[in-house]
């Protein structure tokens, strides 16, 4: 079911639909980091609830910088949005030295 499920995703997001104002990056969910990417979708959704806009968004983003993400919730730049935070805390957290 799991696998189902993975696979069912890995189609959408690999879809070629874009929205419109969208910047071609050359890049593909597979080419940016899986963790920063997860983290920048639940970022995105202040703009979109489109689960493609919001892919298409974390791309453009990571494509400029790949530590988009983490530098920018490390810095307060994306304010208190919680699913990211979780995200940001399951995914990078431990790998850093906090003090």
């Amino acid at each position: 079911m799991k696998k189902i499920l993975h696979e069912s995703l890995q189609e959408f997001l690999n879809e070629e639909e874009v929205f419109r104002g969208a910047v071609e990056t050359g890049l593909k969910v597979e080419d940016v980091d899986s963790k920063e990417f997860l983290v920048g979708l639940a970022i995105e959704k202040r703009h979109s609830t489109d689960l493609a806009v919001q892919r298409d968004l974390a791309i453009q983003n990571l494509s400029t910088n790949p530590k988009y993400y983490s530098e920018g919730i490390k810095k307060g730049v994306f304010g208190k949005n919680v699913e990211a935070m979780n995200l940001y805390k399951k995914y990078f957290i431990d790998k850093e030295d906090v003090k």
